[in-house]
C-alpha cells in the first residue's frame, strides 16, 4: 500500500513541478496565459505546501512570428521561488493557492517582485477507492489568475522588470494518472482565457485584448523503491493577443513552445517528498514568438495525512 501511495505522490509532484518550468516562458515571451497554479492534492493527504526554486538561463532570447530564432550575447537569467498550498476541503474536493516571486538579471541589471498569484478549486472526478488495471484517476480544477506581476506590456526598459502577464485569467483542466506495477504515465490538459487591459506608460497607450490559451502535457516514469525517474513533453499555446489604440489595430500573432523535461524524485517517507528536475524548451516542437530557455529546478514537498 506504501509503495502504490508513493508512486501516486511522485507522479503528481512531477506534474506540478513540470508544470511551473513549462509556462515560465509565458513571462519571457509575448503569451498572455495564465501562470502555473497549486499542486493538486492525491492519495490520502489532507494537507501539502511545497516550495520550489528554479534557475533558467533564456537561450534564445526571440524566435519571430515567422520562425527565425535569434541569440544575443548575453543571456538573461531568470530565478524563481514558488510557494504553494493546497488543502482538502470537503470529501473531494480540494482548494490550493501559489505565490511565486521572481529575479531577472541581464546586462548588469536585476529586477525581483511577486508574480501572479493563482487560486485553485479542484475535485476528484474519478477516484481510486481500489485498484483496477484499466481504470485511471483523474482530476479535474478552475483556476483563478490574479495580475499580481508586472508584465512586458507594463514595463518602461523592456519586460527586464516583467514578473509575469499581468491579467486577469480564469482557466479550467483535468489530469489523468495511471500505474502499472513499476510504471506510471499522465496526461494534462489546460485550457484558460485572460481578459483585456488597459495600458497606458511612456512607450505605449492602448488596449490588450488577449485570446485563449492552453497546455497539453504527457508523460512516463519508472518507480524502484522510493525513487521514481520520470520524462514529459509539454506543448504550450497561446492565441495572438490584440493591441488597440487610437491609431488603429495590431492583430498580434500566435505563441508557442514545446518544453521536455526529466526528473528524479525521491519519497523518505509519507510526509516529504523531493524532486530535481531538469527542462529544455529547444528541442521539441515548432516555436513561434516566444523566448527559449533552459532550467534546473528543485521542489520540496511537505504532506500532512488525513
Amino acid at each position: 500500500m506504501f509503495q502504490l501511495l508513493s508512486r501516486t505522490l511522485l507522479v503528481w509532484v512531477m506534474i506540478s513541478a513540470f508544470t511551473e518550468i513549462a509556462l515560465g516562458a509565458a513571462c519571457c515571451g509575448g503569451g498572455g496565459g495564465s501562470a502555473s497554479g497549486p499542486s493538486l492534492i492525491a492519495g490520502d493527504d489532507k494537507a501539502l505546501f511545497a516550495s520550489s526554486y528554479s534557475m533558467t538561463e533564456v537561450v534564445v532570447d526571440n524566435v519571430d512570428s515567422k520562425g527565425i530564432w535569434r541569440v544575443s550575447n548575453e543571456h538573461q537569467q531568470i530565478k524563481s521561488l514558488k510557494l504553494e498550498l493546497s488543502h482538502i476541503f470537503w470529501d473531494r474536493w480540494q482548494t490550493g493557492l501559489a505565490l511565486p516571486f521572481f529575479s531577472r538579471s541581464q546586462y548588469g541589471q536585476s529586477y525581483s517582485g511577486l508574480g501572479d498569484i493563482a487560486g485553485m478549486v479542484g475535485y476528484e472526478i474519478l477516484p481510486d477507492w481500489n485498484y483496477n488495471f484499466y481504470r485511471p484517476k483523474v482530476l479535474g480544477y478552475l483556476q483563478l489568475t490574479l495580475p499580481t506581476g508586472k508584465s512586458k506590456m507594463d514595463s518602461e526598459i523592456g519586460g527586464l522588470d516583467s514578473r509575469g502577464n499581468g491579467l486577469w485569467a480564469l482557466g479550467a483542466g483535468t489530469l489523468i494518472t495511471k500505474t502499472w506495477s513499476r510504471w506510471d504515465v499522465f496526461s494534462s490538459l489546460e485550457l484558460h482565457r485572460a481578459f483585456e487591459k488597459q495600458v497606458n506608460n511612456s512607450q505605449i497607450s492602448g488596449t490588450l485584448k488577449p485570446g485563449f490559451g492552453g497546455n497539453f502535457g504527457v508523460g512516463v516514469g519508472y518507480n524502484l523503491q522510493n525513487f521514481r525517474l520520470g520524462s514529459s513533453l509539454t506543448w504550450t499555446h497561446e492565441d495572438p493577443t490584440v493591441f488597440e489604440n487610437s491609431f488603429g489595430v495590431s492583430p498580434g500573432t500566435q505563441e508557442r513552445y514545446a518544453t521536455g523535461a526529466l526528473s528524479a524524485s525521491y519519497i523518505p517517507n509519507d510526509d516529504w517528498t523531493g524532486t530535481l528536475s531538469y527542462s529544455d524548451q529547444t528541442l521539441f516542437g515548432d516555436p513561434l514568438n516566444t523566448s527559449l530557455g533552459r532550467a534546473l529546478a528543485i521542489q520540496l514537498q511537505h504532506h500532512w495525512q488525513r
